[in-house]
């Protein structure tokens, strides 16, 4: 998954690093682990993330269109900002407004 360039700050990848060892929990107090990634040898460097995503793609059901949001639960500083991670699927409109539910 490529993660949009304005919120690679969130992910406090190290000065001269190309990557970082990210943790984040979801609704359900799972936590998962993901590595993100900065593409070196591509002209367009937008972070990815694998290792670990893949099995959270399957274990949530996710498919394309499905909106995975990540939010910064605490940063202590120390360890780096702590994640929760929350997977939707849009349902349908109602009055104008799209209803989203867990894909699960």
């Amino acid at each position: 998954m490529t993660i949009p360039m304005d919120s690679l700050s969130a992910f406090q990848i190290p000065e001269g690093k190309y990557s970082k060892e990210v943790v984040a929990v979801d609704t359900d107090g799972h936590r998962w682990s993901f590595r993100c990634s900065m593409r070196r040898k591509d002209p367009h460097r937008k972070p990815v993330l694998s290792s670990g995503w893949i099995k959270f793609v399957k274990n949530r059901g996710l498919k394309e269109g499905d909106e995975v949001i990540f939010s910064v639960a605490h940063n202590d500083g120390a360890e780096g900002p702590q994640f929760g991670i929350e997977a939707r699927r849009k349902l349908t409109k109602l009055f104008g407004q799209d209803i989203w539910v867990n894909p699960l």
